[in-house]
């Protein structure tokens, strides 16, 4: 007979944002998807407990409220160092689980999903976290486990563990802290976080700078520590990728861990995308040759099947390599290739991939937008996808290329190593992966590729190893289902 204290398994998984509410990132993405495939997970799975899953996000101004049933539960008053705030609770239940959308004063009315002002977001996910804690405190639902993502709602751990109203309720509640980008911390929020009564944190072992900013302060307090991959688990430990924390993060190694994102494999399937000119699978892979024809004329290049097709989709950043991968793109200029750039972000940069266009006009394209269409029409069009990211903690943008037979010439750091393969085509070849952050390094991955494209049979080997590649969500869920049915025991 089962012991009916661990018959319901009870999750509070709380984020800044989340589709299909709201989505500024890959943040959104994750939880958006993962809470139903954990609980399709525990459903579909013999001898697991119930699941008692509930999602909190802000209900930032930016969510479209009339496309979604919200009814209002209840007011309650969160603590500040000042006169208590007001938090409206709302409730969604058209998912496969409740979500609970807060607001108040804090989160204005026409504010953005992030603040450009540290202060202003750092009150405000302040005011947010307490307001989960509180309404569970009053409504005497307390998780087993509580889910934190990132900074803005990093300081969950910390408050259970350190503020004395919280400590004795949620004594029994485990904490486990997402890590989806280290360098994001919370820096500036101070001054938002003493206004809501929250103090420094007082573990000995983080460095002093970092004490009173949100995500080291949920890193000390978590009972685990998942970075969204195992390569980026394993580089946050290192100097270069640590951010000041390495040294931290060395002493803490037994509760740290990764585990790779998802891909929403409904949303990006070639098969039966309704964005393509003409849609394909593995066995029929011959029909994408459409997708890039139409592409190409369309843009005003000519259309040579035997001329690859370069792509980038990506936010125009220092992170993401630009500057590195057109350095290298220049210096090989004399081969066989057309490009594509897709995206947007620093002036400077996106001056640069003009200048490209402007010097190459019968074989670049910089399409300045973001371009959700676009770029499910790139991904069917392009030979090969260039992902030179100075560090990459999970990625989507290589696991949709190769579900959609472009292959990735892409940075061998975080979650592109963790999921590109750089061997043979016979041994499961699905990439090419370069190790320096150099023009030098890239130039040469890129070679490799354009070598391998001319013979067209090997090539079509990389690219069925690549669409072979299973990247859905299900895997991911079992994993985090062990983490949470682990921690229980703990």
């Amino acid at each position: 007979m089962k012991n009916p204290s661990t018959d319901t398994l009870k999750v509070l998984f709380a984020a800044s944002e989340a589709e299909p509410f709201v989505k500024v990132g890959g943040l959104g993405d994750v939880a958006g998807t993962l809470p139903d495939a954990l609980v399709s997970y525990f459903k579909k799975t013999p001898n697991l407990p119930t699941l008692d899953f509930r999602l909190f996000i802000p209900f930032h101004s930016k969510i479209p409220a009339s496309k979604f049933h919200i009814e209002k539960l209840c007011t309650i008053d969160v603590p500040t160092n000042r006169d208590p705030i007001p938090a409206h609770i709302y409730l969604n239940s058209d998912l496969t689980y409740p979500v609970y959308l807060i607001a108040g004063e804090p989160l204005p009315a026409d504010g953005p999903v992030y603040d450009p002002n540290p202060v202003v977001d750092g009150k405000k996910f302040s005011f947010f976290s307490l307001a989960v804690l509180e309404y569970c405190r009053q409504n005497t639902w307390i998780p087993d486990i509580l889910h934190a993502n990132d900074w803005h709602t990093a300081l969950l751990p910390h408050l259970i563990r350190e503020r004395n109203e919280y400590k004795d309720l949620f004594s029994r509640t485990k904490t486990l802290l997402s890590v989806h980008n280290l360098p994001f911390m919370g820096g500036g929020s101070q001054a938002g976080l003493l206004e809501m009564g929250i103090k420094p944190s007082k573990d000995f072992r983080l460095p002093k700078w970092s004490k009173h900013m949100p995500l080291p302060m949920g890193l000390a307090a978590s009972d685990r520590i998942l970075a969204v991959s195992p390569g980026y688990a394993r580089e946050m430990l290192t100097p270069e990728y640590g951010c000041g924390l390495d040294g931290f993060l060395f002493t803490v190694t037994e509760k740290l861990g990764g585990i790779l994102n998802g891909l929403d494999t409904t949303l990006w399937d070639p098969s039966h995308d309704p964005l393509l000119v003409k849609n394909y699978s593995s066995y029929t892979i011959a029909k994408r040759a459409k997708n890039k024809e139409e592409i190409l004329t369309r843009l005003g290049l000519e259309y040579e099947p035997r001329t690859p097709l370069i792509i980038m989709v990506t936010r125009i950043d220092q992170q993401k390599g630009i500057d590195i991968a057109l350095k290298a793109l220049e210096s090989i200029m004399e081969r066989k290739f057309q490009l594509i750039i897709l995206g947007v972000g620093d002036p400077t940069l996106e001056d640069a991939c003009k200048a490209l266009e402007e010097l190459y006009p019968e074989r670049v394209r910089f399409l300045q937008r973001f371009d959700q269409t676009l770029s499910h029409q790139l991904y069917s069009s392009g030979d090969i996808i260039l992902i030179p990211s100075r560090y990459e903690p999970c990625g989507l943008t290589q696991m949709i290329s190769m579900r959609y037979g472009c292959v990735p010439v892409a940075r061998n750091t975080g979650g592109l190593s963790d999921t590109i393969i750089d061997t043979s085509p016979d041994n499961g070849q699905t990439g090419f992966l370069f190790q320096e952050t150099t023009p030098e390094s890239c130039a040469r991955a890129i070679e490799r590729a354009l070598n391998m494209f001319i013979n067209q049979d090997i090539w079509l080997r990389i690219q069925k190893n690549g669409m072979k590649m299973d990247f859905s969500w299900k895997k991911s869920a079992e994993k985090y289902a062990n983490e949470y049915l682990s921690l229980r025991k703990q």
